[in-house]
């Protein structure tokens, strides 16, 4: 017999952090979503984006996939891809690659 399921069971928390443009159109470093389990990359961009029109098509592609040029990072060292699902805790930062000189 298994245990009952709860909210939590059906639910992730993960942390999206913006930096450079996309902080400028989300507004604020941080957001926390939280997301149906098995929920994507591109449905948490999604769900900001519902709240920060400013950020729909800085992030995905019409592909629906990360585009070129942006650097996005689950957990600081993974690249993120926009069809992975998300797992409880996971935090994923969004940046532009730095070029100097």
């Amino acid at each position: 017999m298994s245990a009952p399921t709860t909210d939590a069971d059906e639910t992730v928390t993960v942390e999206l952090n913006f930096y450079a443009p996309f902080r400028d159109a989300v507004g604020e470093k941080t957001v926390v979503e939280e997301l149906p389990r098995g929920a994507t990359l591109a449905d948490a961009v999604g769900r900001v984006a519902e709240r920060h029109p400013e950020l729909d098509g800085m992030v995905l592609n019409d592909e629906g996939e990360v585009k070129r040029g942006v650097t996005a990072l689950r957990n600081g060292h993974d690249r993120a891809v926009a069809d992975g699902a998300l797992e409880d805790g996971d935090s994923v930062s969004f940046t532009t690659p730095i070029h100097g000189g």
